[in-house]
């Protein structure tokens, strides 16, 4: 796993967080999922294809997999909710998502399935060892579902923090050939949910209501005006996981430094813009042909900075 897939999924799995960005995606930003009302699902689908006589198991890894368990109306409604997060365009992420999804549902009818275990007579109830265990139909036992059983409903979502606008497919139709329109309402379509930055308009952002807002903005922004967009912020604190997440996710070459409320991003933009002119003035000593001491005792005159503040400079421009 790289280091921006790291910073991703550890910042994504913040509760506040991972409910903004189902509010965003589901409600318009209103916010109706509430962070203690998610729990962490296991992300490993373990699954035995249906109709496989091999029963050769497959295992797929979410990225970020959560329950939304709420009571509404004094009924318990559960939602799982899946995040994939894309660094890059995936080309193939309709099937992704799709297989992640029917695995989910496909691991629910398995436990469905094993719940209910019984004597051949029909709706009979009996209780072994404690666990209760009904019989299932001729009909039910094909599936292994009861006829009134329903399923958790699954959304996933796929989170792009890529550089560029998302070129890829958005839905399965966009990655077939159907040349014969009467086709497609025999083949059922599948669309991803995707949160693409770079596709955004800048309003939108408005609609987090955590410093996802900020995040995204500059994530959008990172080749025009995201120096920019930080320089009008001021000194603004944000907390040290935005901090390091934008880092990483735009490749930030920025000194963070976590004060008591938080990381000075202008600050850290101001400390990068200062070791970008000192490495414009070692290279201009270096082609004049100045020694590495000449060098070094030059910038910290007149720069104020450390012997090892230099040389760690240094390095990179020797290498």
């Amino acid at each position: 796993m790289g280091i921006i897939d790291a910073e991703s999924k550890k910042y994504f799995s913040d509760n506040s967080r991972f409910a903004d960005t189902f509010n965003y995606l589901i409600y318009g930003g209103k916010e109706v999922i509430k962070p203690d009302e998610l729990r962490d699902l296991n992300t490993a689908e373990l699954v035995i294809p249906y109709g496989n006589d091999t029963r050769v198991p497959m295992q797929k890894y979410r990225d970020l997999f959560k329950l939304w368990d709420v009571k509404t109306d004094n009924k318990v409604i559960y939602v799982a909710l899946g995040a994939e997060l894309q660094n890059n365009v995936h080309y193939a992420m309709p099937i992704k998502d799709a297989l992640y999804d029917m695995i989910g549902y496909s691991n629910q009818v398995s436990e469905k399935r094993r719940s209910y275990m019984g004597k051949k007579e029909q709706g009979e109830v009996t209780v072994d060892n404690g666990v209760v265990k009904i019989k299932l139909s001729s009909d039910e036992f094909l599936s292994g579902l009861k006829k009134t059983d329903k399923l958790i409903p699954i959304v996933t979502v796929v989170i792009y923090i890529g550089d560029k606008a998302w070129d890829g497919p958005r839905s399965l139709y966009d990655m077939l050939d159907i040349r014969d329109e009467a086709l497609k309402k025999f083949i059922p379509n599948y669309w991803i949910n995707l949160i693409s930055p770079a596709d955004m308009a800048d309003d939108e952002f408005k609609k987090f209501h955590t410093e996802l807002s900020y995040a995204m903005r500059l994530i959008k922004h990172q080749k025009d005006d995201a120096d920019k967009i930080i320089a009008e912020e001021g000194h603004r604190m944000i907390s040290a996981e935005t901090a390091h997440f934008l880092k990483s996710a735009m490749k930030l070459d920025l000194e963070i430094k976590e004060k008591d409320g938080g990381v000075d991003m202008c600050e850290a933009l101001e400390k990068r813009y200062k070791q970008e002119k000192i490495l414009g003035v070692i290279k201009g000593l270096q082609i004049a042909g100045f020694t590495e001491n000449d060098i070094i005792t030059k910038v910290i005159e007149n720069f104020n900075v450390t012997k090892d503040y230099v040389l760690a400079l240094l390095k990179p421009q020797e290498a």
